[in-house]
Order: structure tokens, then sequence, then C-alpha cells
């Protein structure tokens, strides 16, 4: 199923905004909140089966990288 497209511009902002944090950031948790705040901003716009897309999308960029969901995040 493919991703309407104002949602997949954003899940690409997020990406890049990521390679940049990983890049920058000494540590992950100082970018979680923000990073939580925008993927949590993206999910609200979809309905529950894109939304089950996005949060994989999300994860796999996450793991990207080499990260997980900080426990407590919301999924």
């Amino acid at each position: 199923m493919s991703l309407r497209p104002e949602v997949q511009v954003q899940l690409d902002a997020l990406a890049e905004m990521l390679d940049y944090w990983v890049a920058r950031v000494r540590h992950p948790a100082q970018f979680w909140p923000q990073f939580e705040m925008l993927a949590e901003e993206i999910l609200e716009q979809c309905g529950d089966t894109e939304k089950e897309q996005v949060r994989a999308l999300i994860q796999t960029m996450l793991r990207g990288h080499g990260l997980e969901l900080m426990p407590g995040c919301k999924e």
C-alpha cells in the first residue's frame, strides 16, 4: 500500500532530520523529545491502516541508524 504523498514528504523530512541529528548530537537522548513529537504529528494524520505502515517505516528508519524507540516513547 502506498502512502499519501503529504505523509511520505513528512516521513522523508523526518528521515533527513534523523540523519542530521545522528551526525551532530552526542547522545540520542538529546533528540528523542523532538523526534517523538514530529513522529506523533505524522501519525495523527493517518488512518488505522496507514498508521501501521508509518509506524513500521519509522521503526525501520530508526534501526537504519542503530536506534530503537526509547522505553516510554509512544509507538
